[in-house]
């Protein structure tokens, strides 16, 4: 027995080597970019971009405003958004498309809602209405709150949709508590997996359960030792059912900025640690990600914390930092314009300042195999339809970015004075206003008129040569779903996006256009 046992403390041991954590926070940034960067605008403390089908923005300030942003720049502010806290990390905070935004137009929000005892998180979903320099939001409903409120910073708030659309799941931080992301009666610190609705959805890990009807509301502590006897501020009684058990997904975060979905459908994870030892952990039903019992960092105050070493029993992260990245989002690319990554994904850094390109390897590891020093704050990065990558830095005001392959024309389009969508303007068949609609729409991102535009798909000199005006016509109302190299096409139809008149005059406009000299 004694034999069989050493044997399996070495078996341990060997496991665990293999297993170790990878530790990402000494990694040094690449020597020059791969993209080019353009500012396109600024906004005051933008904190999210979330992408229209046409290519446009909703784009979150966290002092309270949501933004219409067209790609170059015009902004338009979008009415009936909710009241918020701004106050430390808190204000407007995140927007989310429906994954079914084509048929219900329903946007999610999440922000911190002014209260009598500070705030709280909520998720808010609305249906967005556009018109001709107007936008708003109609019947917004708050779907999901912690009716707690309290004080602290650190909301998460971050949404992602599962891969088959039914189901939507929220991160929810612990609001600098700490305690409360162990207490199963609690939301702070957890991952909620929801309905569309805001209800918990079937197949949680506690499915049914309901936790205790009143729970404890306590200040943030100094650290996690603290923490652990801090006082009762008051008591916080639920209003009916506390559905927080049937609700969660897992448990044990801090602070966890970034969610998303892997192509390969595993949930992935992004959140802060104190004193180092940011995570990127891949998320599990049922598990405890270990905030604040373990950490591979130590409290702001020295204050030192247990390795996640310690308890082989708590979910370990994939990756860590030390010293940190204080990551902004998480996202996943898929996109035309650098095919090389599609599958990466992509964090934004706050005190690093840099974006971080992640790979995987497709049976639950990652690697953080690139790092760029961006020279700003940036607190979100996300893909365009057309596979560009733009970025807000958390300033005010801070800018709006667009990033590009090298060598690609980034001049924006000149905004026309009404959009592609308005009613035909006078003179609808003159050049100017086709060339206005080919602006309007950003063709030039990727195509080429003369020697201007992109060069990712074929130029539009010469296209009459090539195809008939109702093979042109096809491809804009119906445009195939991948390029020619078999990479998802980023262009949207545009059937229901011009008027008849503009599409005709369009078709004959690039029917005619001479091939390149």
């Amino acid at each position: 027995m004694r034999h069989i046992a050493i044997l399996g403390l070495f078996l341990a041991l060997a496991l665990g080597t293999v297993s170790a954590q990878v530790n990402a926070g000494e990694q040094k940034s690449d020597p020059s970019l791969p993209f080019t960067v353009t500012q396109i605008t600024t906004l005051s403390l933008p904190w999210k971009i979330a992408f229209l089908p046409d290519g446009r923005m909703l784009i979150t300030e966290k002092v309270g405003a949501l933004w219409l942003v067209t790609q170059q720049g015009v902004k338009t502010p979008v009415a009936n958004v909710p009241a918020v806290l701004w106050q430390g990390q808190g204000g407007m905070l995140g927007v989310y498309l429906s994954p079914h935004y084509a048929q219900d137009h329903n946007v999610y929000l999440t922000y911190s809602e002014p209260g009598d005892d500070g705030s709280s998180l909520a998720l808010a979903r609305a249906q967005l209405k556009i018109g001709v320099d107007t936008a708003s939001l109609e019947g917004l409903q708050v779907i999901w709150r912690d009716g707690a409120r309290g004080r602290g910073g650190q909301f998460g708030a971050e949404v992602a949709f599962s891969p088959d659309s039914k189901y939507l799941f929220l991160s929810v931080g612990e609001r600098q508590r700490m305690t409360p992301a162990q207490d199963p009666n609690q939301p702070l610190g957890k991952i909620l997996r929801l309905t569309l609705d805001g209800k918990p959805a079937p197949g949680n890990p506690m499915a049914g359960k309901t936790g205790a009807a009143s729970v404890p509301v306590i200040d943030p502590p100094g650290d996690t030792e603290k923490a652990k006897t801090a006082p009762v501020m008051r008591t916080y009684t639920f209003p009916g059912p506390n559905l927080t058990p049937a609700e969660t997904w897992s448990s044990g975060h801090r602070t966890p900025y970034g969610l998303a979905f892997a192509p390969d459908g595993r949930l992935w994870e992004l959140e802060h640690g104190p004193r180092g030892g940011d995570e990127l952990n891949l998320i599990e039903p049922g598990k405890n990600y270990g905030w604040p019992l373990v950490s591979y960092g130590v409290n702001y105050n020295g204050v030192p914390i247990p390795s996640p070493d310690t308890r082989p029993d708590l979910a370990k992260p994939v990756i860590y930092w030390v010293p940190v990245i204080a990551p902004g989002n998480l996202m996943f690319y898929q996109g035309a314009l650098f095919p090389q990554w599609n599958g990466s994904a992509f964090a934004s850094g706050l005190a690093s300042m840099a974006l971080i390109r992640i790979t995987f390897d497709g049976k639950g590891g990652a690697q953080a195999v690139e790092r760029w020093s961006m020279g700003h704050r940036v607190r979100d990065v996300e893909v365009a339809p057309d596979g560009a990558l733009w970025m807000i830095e958390d300033a005010k005001p801070g800018g709006l970015f667009r990033l590009t392959p090298l060598g690609m024309a980034v001049s924006a389009p000149v905004m026309a004075a009404t959009p592609a969508s308005a009613p035909t303007r006078s003179g609808a068949s003159s050049p100017d206003h086709i060339k206005s609609l080919i602006a309007d729409n950003n063709c030039l991102l990727c195509h080429r008129i003369g020697r201007d535009g992109g060069d990712v798909a074929p130029s539009l000199n010469g296209v009459g040569t090539r195809r008939t005006e109702e093979q042109i016509r096809t491809a804009l109302v119906s445009p195939p779903a991948k390029t020619a190299g078999g990479a998802p096409n980023p262009m949207p139809p545009y059937g229901t996006k011009l008027s008849r008149a503009d599409l005709d005059s369009l078709v004959h406009f690039l029917s005619t256009l001479p091939p390149l000299p």
